[in-house]
């Protein structure tokens, strides 16, 4: 009996060392007897417990009053941070000896689990945004209730509904999940749907080990009120750029000087001192790179000055032969020379008394007339070719170069006396590289003039503005301009867009065609946007009016913006009052 009694204690003691969950045996009298090796694996209490009263070692009321050790049960309780599941059960001997099994069970990662699968259903269903998921054969089995009110669909409605019939009944045009479960690709639509809301599904497929569809995702945007703001937006900033182009041309007037514009600190400077220049009769050389401004600021002195009521007469001095150079700017009696005419010619020197007299590239001159001119400048009187009578001249000098002069006295190829003689107030003209900060009011001033001159309305993308901003203008405000004149004259749709700069522009720029291509952000999906719903509009035989109305916005904006997006409206029904 002794043998058998051992047998089944061992046998005893191996099962409940076996059990994953915590077991502790209790006494009739509330001591434990015995724990098993999971008891010393979760080190719950460090100390010996063998003949402790259980309530000693479960000091916690929750646990000791929901305890029974004369009977048996299930419950939960919290513990040192934890949660646990307990099992007590009574082992009925036949000797007056009574033993309770208890079982403890960590269930701490369970109620994590439980808890974020409550929040996941909280985000789910109070989601501002639509969410529908379907399984891998497109059958919509959980959609949240801002799902149903975006489509304007009952959940009735949807329950079970494969998503081909969804475009059947006409509740949706088309589906982001179809082709998804096509392409196995995230896919993005802006359909119509039965609410009339002007929404934005995304639907991502989500795989299995395989790699096949378990089941798809769609979120469902309310774009309607964005699309109003960006008209909105659109509509101010197009005020916004009216009224500056208004500012530019009334400083313009002030300044009384056509097609003067800068926002550049370097370049006000350069004015500011041509300014003070322009009230003396002093001598100014301008320099800088070609196409810089140089003749727009010397329209500023000219203008400001007290010869501004005389002529502006410009003497470009490469473009005249060197032959011809000293009859041209002196002028001729008659029978000076072979080919002289009769009756002589004044020169442009006469031409000028009483304004301004602008010589243009005069480091091209050759050094022949650089001394004839420099006696010119020295006694302000001039004689005229074949001629003997001094005349005196009665003319503001301005000179201006784009080449280096002092470089050019240094090799012997400029009159040092000419040039100290022309460079009493010495102006450079900053490079638009320098001044970056000009081409957008550039831009607007050019646009404002080619648009008025050609009477076309066009209009030039942000893209293509950050594209000038990025670009060195070698050619300076001269290339600026050339280059807006041409893109009005060829724009499509009177729209300048990134498309029509050539490809070394936009290397240049910084900007490849790749680059350019991915740069596709929030405008650009809502001009895609505008541009679909326009043009089903248009297939459905809308006319503007209706449009409008159907939009909320005005009949003049619902024009322009198919204008803007290349939209044919002369085939439109031309009714205006309830088409």
């Amino acid at each position: 009996m002794g043998n058998t009694i051992t047998e089944l204690t061992q046998a005893y003691k191996a099962i409940i060392d076996c059990l994953p969950d915590i077991a502790l045996v209790v006494d009739g009298e509330g001591h434990v007897v015995d724990v098993n090796q999971a008891w010393h694996v979760a080190g719950i209490v460090p100390h010996p417990v063998l003949g402790k009263p259980f309530t000693q070692i479960f000091p916690s009321a929750a646990f000791q009053d929901g305890i029974d050790t004369q009977g048996q049960g299930e419950r939960e309780f919290e513990w040192n941070g934890r949660s646990y599941a307990v099992t007590y059960r009574q082992i009925p001997l036949h000797d007056p000896m009574s033993f309770t099994l208890i079982l403890l069970r960590d269930i701490s990662k369970i109620k994590i689990l439980e808890n974020t699968s409550n929040e996941l259903f909280d985000a789910f269903k109070f989601s501002h945004d639509g969410i529908m998921i379907c399984d891998g054969n497109g059958v919509a089995n959980k959609y949240n209730e801002s799902y149903c009110r975006l489509m304007g669909v009952s959940a009735e409605e949807m329950l079970g509904l494969p998503l081909p019939e969804l475009i059947k009944r006409e509740y949706i045009s088309e589906s982001a999940t179809l082709i998804a479960l096509q392409t196995q690709k995230t896919a993005t639509t802006m359909p119509k749907v039965k609410s009339g809301k002007k929404v934005m599904i995304t639907s991502k497929p989500v795989f299995d080990e395989n790699n096949n569809i378990v089941r798809i995702v769609a979120n469902v945007r309310d774009i309607t009120e964005l699309l109003t703001i960006k008209d909105q937006m659109e509509q101010a900033k197009e005020l916004s750029e009216r009224y500056y182009s208004e500012i530019i041309h009334l400083r313009s007037e002030y300044l009384n000087v056509d097609g003067f514009i800068t926002e550049s600190s370097k370049m006000q400077a350069v004015v500011s001192t041509a300014l003070k220049a322009a009230v003396t009769d002093t001598v100014v050389l301008l320099t800088g790179e070609s196409g810089s401004g140089k003749e727009v600021l010397a329209r500023i002195i000219h203008n400001n000055s007290e010869f501004k009521a005389g002529p502006f007469v410009k003497i470009t001095c490469s473009a005249i032969p060197e032959t011809l150079l000293e009859s041209e700017l002196f002028g001729y009696e008659k029978g000076a020379f072979t080919s002289a005419g009769k009756e002589g010619k004044i020169g442009l020197f006469e031409i000028a008394s009483g304004g301004t007299l602008f010589l243009d590239e005069i480091g091209e001159l050759p050094l022949i007339m650089q001394t004839k001119l420099l006696g010119v400048l020295q006694d302000m009187k001039f004689t005229r070719l074949g001629g003997t009578k001094e005349i005196e001249l009665k003319a503001r000098i301005i000179a201006a170069t784009n080449r280096e002069l002092e470089e050019m006295v240094r090799n012997r190829q400029f009159r040092n006396d000419l040039f100290y003689r022309i460079n009493v107030i010495g102006l450079k003209v900053p490079p638009l590289v320098e001044r970056k900060n000009d081409i957008f009011p550039l831009v607007n001033h050019f646009l404002r003039k080619f648009n008025e001159k050609y009477k076309f309305s066009n209009t030039i993308s942000p893209q293509v503005i950050n594209a000038f901003l990025n670009y060195d203008w070698p050619g300076n405000v001269r290339e600026l301009e050339n280059l807006i004149k041409r893109l009005i004259i060829l724009a499509p749709n009177e729209r300048i867009t990134m498309d029509m700069l050539s490809d070394a522009f936009l290397e240049k720029s910084g900007m490849s065609c790749t680059k350019a291509a991915q740069r596709v952000g929030l405008n650009d999906i809502l001009e895609n946007v505008e541009r679909r719903l326009f043009q089903d509009y248009v297939k459905k035989g809308y006319s503007s009016y209706k449009m409008a109305k159907q939009l909320s916005i005005n009949q003049s904006t619902v024009i322009r913006k198919m204008k803007r997006l290349g939209i044919n409206v002369s085939s439109m029904p031309k009714c205006i009052d309830n088409a």
